[in-house]
C-alpha cells in the first residue's frame, strides 16, 4: 500500500514539517480539509465531551466517526486562528499530518507544511520521528482488531437510527438501551451543536486515520 489520495506511505520517505504558525488552518475547515475521522475504541473518551460520535454501516460492517465540523466551515473550537481546546483536541488532529492505516504509517502531502527540506524532520528513511509518534500509534493493528470485534458485537441494524449521509456514507445513532461505556459516550456526545444540522446536505472529506 503506497498511497490513499494525498496520503503517502512514509516507507523510503524523508519528509519535514514546517509547523502550523503560517497555515490558515485548512485542516480545521470542513470546506477545505476534513469534516470527520474514523475512531478506534480508545478515541471515544478523548472526543465525546467536545465532539459528536456517529456510527456508519457499510457492506454490513460497523464503524464509528467523530464529526470535526459541519462540513462547511471551521471547527467551532478554531478561534483567532488557533485551536481553543488544543490539549483536548481529537486524536486525528493531534496526529495530523500523520495517519495510521493498519500496519502502515501515512503522511498527508496536501498539508502545506509537509515538505522535503524545511522545518522539523517528520520521517527519515521511512522511520517516523519520535516527536510525531503518539501513543495512539502503539500496537495500532491490535487496537483496530479490538475495535472491530466490539463493533461486530453490536452490529444489529435494527438497533440504529439513520440520521443522514456524509460524502455518501450513511450515519447512524444507537437506539437500544445499553450501559456499555462506549455506547454511553456515543449518546452523550450527540448533544453537541452541529449534530442538529441536516447531515444530508453535507459533502465534506473524511480523514484517513
Amino acid at each position: 500500500m503506497e498511497s490513499i489520495g494525498s496520503f503517502i506511505n512514509i516507507k523510503k520517505q524523508d519528509l519535514h514539517f514546517s509547523g502550523c504558525s503560517t497555515c490558515e488552518g485548512d485542516c480545521c475547515n470542513g470546506a477545505k480539509g476534513f469534516a470527520a475521522a474514523p475512531l478506534i475504541l480508545e478515541d471515544f473518551e478523548a472526543v465525546y465531551k467536545n465532539f459528536p460520535i456517529l456510527f456508519s454501516i457499510r457492506d454490513h460492517k460497523l464503524s464509528a466517526y467523530v464529526l470535526l465540523n459541519d462540513g462547511k466551515s471551521y471547527c467551532k473550537y478554531y478561534i483567532n486562528q488557533q485551536c481553543s481546546i488544543y490539549l483536548q483536541r481529537p486524536p486525528a488532529c493531534k496526529l495530523y499530518p500523520v495517519s495510521p492505516y493498519f500496519e502502515h504509517i501515512l503522511v498527508d502531502t496536501a498539508c502545506p507544511s509537509v515538505n522535503h527540506n524545511s522545518g522539523y524532520s517528520l520521517c527519515e528513511n521511512g522511520k517516523l520521528n519520535s516527536a510525531f509518534a503518539t501513543k495512539r500509534l502503539e500496537n495500532f493493528v491490535e487496537k483496530l482488531a479490538e475495535t472491530h470485534a466490539f463493533f461486530a458485537s453490536i452490529n444489529r441494524l435494527e438497533h440504529f437510527e439513520h440520521v443522514g449521509n456524509l460524502s455518501g456514507i450513511p450515519l447512524f445513532r444507537y437506539t437500544k438501551p445499553s450501559d456499555n461505556p462506549y455506547i454511553q459516550m456515543h449518546l452523550e456526545s450527540l448533544k453537541h451543536s452541529w449534530f442538529s444540522v441536516s447531515l444530508h446536505s453535507l459533502k465534506p472529506t473524511l480523514a484517513v486515520s
